[in-house]
């Protein structure tokens, strides 16, 4: 909420970010005046899973922009609701005031591969717990050790 680091910041304006390559951890452990935020911790606290966190973000907002138009919701007189961009609730992190909208597949098409997406998804995971039935194939992140360990 700096204005000295982003101009108008409560305006929605993603081309402030355009030549900033600039990662969550890059930003995390760099210069603290210049972090975006806090979310992820800082110092030797700072989420191991971080990269994870980014780039899971990063696919799932794609996928969801790819696949569905959002448009706000309608009232009662059928036009659109306006939001109010300072409801915010929370603590040590906010966030916005929840509030309902339209959210509707770009096409028939897009909405078949985001359901067959959805349902290999289910497959992987237990019904109960909602955790991994087994650490998929090729996750770098697993605890698999070969039969022989060449020393």
């Amino acid at each position: 909420m700096d204005p000295n680091r982003s101009p108008e910041p409560r305006r929605f304006n993603p081309d402030r970010f355009a030549n900033d390559p600039t990662t969550l951890y890059q930003s995390a452990t760099g210069d603290p005046q210049k972090r975006d935020n806090f979310v992820f911790g800082a110092g030797r606290r700072l989420c191991q899973g971080i990269h994870i966190a980014e780039r899971s973000l990063f696919l799932g907002i794609s996928r969801l922009v790819w696949g569905f138009n959002f448009s706000p919701a309608l009232g009662a007189d059928g036009s659109p609701v306006s939001y109010d961009v300072e409801d915010l609730v929370g603590g040590i992190t906010v966030e916005p005031a929840h509030y309902n909208c339209l959210i509707a597949p770009r096409s028939e098409k897009k909405a078949e591969v985001m359901r067959m997406a959805a349902k290999e998804c289910e497959n992987l995971l237990d019904p109960k717990t909602g955790q991994w039935k087994k650490t998929p194939e090729g996750m770098a992140f697993s605890t698999w050790m070969p039969e022989k360990i060449d020393v």
